[in-house]
């Protein structure tokens, strides 16, 4: 079993040994049954509101679900299965979600956050799944060749009060201090207006301070005109 990490590396030892130390040595290993459901509800939980074929993609567990899959699931009432605008497919949301989406279904759910996302973030982790849910098509570009990438290196969405506004291709200059946004692209339809520069350089300055690169410097932009609303917003929040 998996003993540790050390950073990107598996370090295995021993399965007795690696239960001793949990102290679960004596304990009756679950069942694949029980195992399997656990990462389904847990999958579904975590996702929000998904389509069946997107749960296993989660935690990996294998070949895709499929809506009879989860009819048990629905009786005993582990799962909510609900209609979503757009989906010819239903939905499925954990029970503990259930008052949240009473209240999106109401139009009472508001997102205010900005920030900016992993490409590793399960919201943007499946292609299929972020494109159908918010029209954004993303795939991180790290192991494209240079001359083939689209968007950058390290490109990361930009995830404003519900939207996936654009993408930035960013690098931390940990030894200068310095955070570097080489390209920023905003989606096509998306009004790029102060709010929205204020909003973002609030986001990109939260990156750079967990970066410990403090200063930051704004690259090329897509529009041409926000790169100016950008500085102008990342020259307020540094005058603090």
């Amino acid at each position: 079993m998996i003993a540790r990490r050390d950073n990107f590396q598996r370090v295995y030892d021993l399965r007795a040994r690696v239960l001793a130390k949990m102290r679960v040595a004596d304990a009756e290993p679950p069942s694949l049954d029980a195992m399997r459901r656990a990462f389904v509800l847990g999958g579904v939980r975590a996702l929000g509101v998904t389509q069946a074929r997107w749960i296993a993609d989660y935690f990996r567990i294998g070949r895709r679900i499929k809506d009879v899959d989860l009819d048990a699931h629905v009786e005993r009432g582990e799962l909510l299965r609900v209609a979503v605008d757009g989906w010819k497919n239903p939905g499925y949301v954990h029970p503990d979600h259930r008052d949240a989406c009473e209240a999106a279904a109401l139009g009472r759910l508001r997102a205010t956050h900005t920030t900016l996302l992993s490409p590793f973030d399960p919201v943007v982790w499946d292609r299929e799944r972020v494109a159908a849910m918010f029209g954004f098509d993303y795939r991180i570009e790290v192991y494209v060749p240079g001359p083939k990438r689209t968007w950058g290196y390290y490109v990361l969405p930009i995830l404003h009060r519900g939207r996936l506004v654009g993408r930035l291709d960013a690098k931390a200059h940990r030894a200068d201090g310095r955070f570097e946004v080489k390209a920023l692209y905003l989606e096509d339809g998306v009004v790029d207006d102060e709010a929205l520069a204020e909003a973002i350089s609030n986001a990109i300055g939260d990156c750079a301070a967990w970066h410990g690169t403090p200063e930051v410097v704004i690259g090329r932009c897509a529009p041409r005109a926000f790169k100016r609303l950008l500085q102008d917003a990342v020259k307020r929040r540094a005058d603090g």
